[in-house]
């Protein structure tokens, strides 16, 4: 993968499982358009309600979990996400697959700036099983880092330790984990996140 901004240095490591990268990238006029393009996009990629507007082909729908129905609902710290994918649903999460919100950091280096929203695989809260609900295992993230340096945008999302969540789960969650986890990051294949990307980084309200 071609980085026009290089943020390798702040992904996580990948130690078991695979890994997967979409990026898309866009060149402004000038320093001060892609200033303010920055600070739009780094609100919107917190209005996760919203994300399905932007998926392109990717029929994937996310939802703030109790601020379903606020399109105007910004993602914080600890927040859970109820994924719906169109494959077979995840009766572990009521339907849903879920995930928690890990970090999200603004990192301002030098001639660069960076947004990070990072996210892992989580119980059901509608659940007391207290099992991930999820078919990745708990060791999986993914971190979407929207990057700024002179008059450039990069836009990209890196899942990493992605391995299908099949050891603690009953026969038939764990061969729907396996058939999800084989189409890629949040059952979408990587071919669907780089249409996710560009149609983010397109954004322009």
């Amino acid at each position: 993968m071609t980085y026009k901004i290089d943020i390798q240095h702040l992904l996580p490591i990948n130690f078991t499982g695979s890994e997967n990268n979409a990026l898309s990238f866009v060149i402004c006029n000038s320093e001060t358009e892609a200033l303010k393009k920055f600070q739009l996009l780094s609100r919107k990629l917190l209005e996760v309600n919203n994300w399905k507007t932007n998926a392109g082909r990717n029929p994937t729908q996310f939802y703030l979990f109790n601020r379903e129905n606020d399109k105007s609902a910004v993602a914080q710290l600890n927040d859970l996400i109820k994924i719906k994918m169109p494959a077979p649903k995840n009766n572990i999460g009521n339907g849903f697959d879920w995930v928690a919100v890990s970090k999200i950091q603004t990192i301002d280096q030098t001639q660069m700036i960076v947004f990070l929203l990072e996210m892992k695989p989580h119980s059901c809260a509608e659940s007391a099983k207290g099992t991930i609900a999820h078919f990745y295992t708990e060791k999986a993230s993914n971190t979407f880092i929207l990057a700024k340096k002179d008059n450039t945008i990069q836009f990209s999302i890196h899942g990493r330790n992605e391995k299908p969540n099949v050891n603690k789960t009953e026969v038939i969650s764990s061969v729907r984990n396996l058939f999800v986890a084989s189409g890629g990051i949040f059952g979408g294949s990587k071919i669907q996140w780089e249409d996710f990307t560009k149609e983010f980084i397109k954004s322009t309200s």
